[in-house]
């Protein structure tokens, strides 16, 4: 729970800040007229509140109001931020016009701020409604004959809820039954912690055919829907929940551990304790959040699946993603025997958009070392 205040807090200060920015560039750029500015200020202003109503709605009632509400709220915070992006390319261009002595026209100004934020903005939300298939190949120290050579599936950050929903997960479960996966592993968040009663989902690991199962391991968002709810949801469908716990197939070692919000967590501890595991068996860790590296390493896991980190999600804040989670943010690592998958994700979270890369499944083709 305080995770998720000081998570809202942030968030809030961010599109304050975002919006307090916008008014800045409007008034800096189009020399705009004092009544004008108080009027664009109390616009942005009610703005602003608005994306905060939006997600406290949301979190109340889910309705088609409500969540056509939360779908505009969040186009707006992205494109927000692609404004202020666009205005720094202004910035850019102008400081080059001033050394090599030339100026933009405003019309020029203004084709960049809104046409390029808007441009941005709409092939953002095609790579988020839209993911691709990232294809990875991982050798595996000792893998068992009956897993060499074969494609697993990692599924992560969906955030079932307000925005994606019954056809897009259908869709995503049909481009990943396309693969011909042996098995499916769902590496957190699920679903997006909002409140709602889940019955569109019907049942959908029942449309897929998997010979060796579905995993799946907790995300901080599926913990702030609560772990009982999510039980609750996947109670009927062929999904193995793989709460801080470890099964053996066909001499893998599938362990999935849960989301901590405990910043000293021992994720080596937590492998550790799994009753029969054994560092010299191949292994595949599921957790979230790419951190505890090192702590993975110590434990001799073979194959780390992660998420949570959206690569950023909206440029530029990939660069912040990358600078929190020391380079872990998004792809394959390779450390000797030890490898971490990183999934930028195949949903989103707040804006329906992405523009540092598309929504993805990633196809793992297993070798055996």
């Amino acid at each position: 729970m305080i995770q998720l205040v000081i998570e809202f807090v942030v968030s809030a200060l961010v599109l304050f800040f975002g919006h307090a920015a916008f008014w800045f560039i409007l008034i800096k750029l189009f020399l705009i007229s004092s009544e004008l500015k108080i009027i664009a200020a109390l616009l942005i202003l009610f703005m602003f509140f608005g994306v905060i109503l939006s997600s406290y709605l949301i979190h109340k009632k889910d309705n088609v109001v409500t969540r056509s509400y939360y779908l505009i709220s969040g186009l707006w915070a992205g494109l927000l931020v692609n404004f202020c992006l666009m205005a720094l390319v202004i910035l850019i261009f102008k400081s080059i016009g001033w050394i090599f002595g030339f100026s933009m026209s405003l019309l020029m100004v203004k084709l960049i701020f809104f046409g390029g934020a808007f441009l941005f903005s709409f092939w953002g939300v095609c790579n988020a409604w839209f993911p691709s298939v990232v294809t990875y190949e991982v050798k595996i120290k000792d893998l068992p004959e009956s897993w060499n050579n074969k494609v697993v599936v990692q599924i992560s950050d969906v955030h079932l809820g307000p925005i994606h929903r019954e056809k897009s997960f259908g869709r995503l479960l049909n481009k990943a039954q396309t693969l011909n996966p042996e098995a499916v592993f769902i590496t957190g968040d699920l679903f997006d912690g909002m409140e709602s009663d889940f019955t569109w989902l019907n049942h959908p690991f029942t449309k897929i055919d998997v010979p060796k199962g579905i995993y799946y391991s907790f995300g901080n968002h599926d913990l702030y829907l609560g772990f009982n709810r999510v039980v609750d949801i996947l109670k009927d469908n062929p999904v193995t929940i793989l709460d801080n716990k470890m099964v053996v197939v066909d001499g893998l070692q599938i362990i999935g551990i849960n989301y901590s919000f405990n910043k000293d967590f021992d994720l080596q501890a937590a492998i550790l304790k799994q009753v029969d595991y054994d560092k010299k068996l191949p292994s595949i860790l599921l957790f979230h959040e790419p951190k505890n590296i090192e702590l993975a390493k110590s434990a001799e896991i073979d194959l780390q699946l992660s998420g949570h980190t959206h690569n950023g999600q909206l440029f530029p804040f990939n660069y912040i993603s990358k600078l929190e989670y020391n380079g872990y943010n998004y792809g394959l690592f390779n450390d000797q025997d030890f490898s971490l998958i990183v999934s930028r994700g195949a949903g989103t979270w707040g804006p329906p958009m992405r523009t540092t890369g598309r929504s993805e499944i990633a196809k793992i083709i297993l070798k055996k070392k």
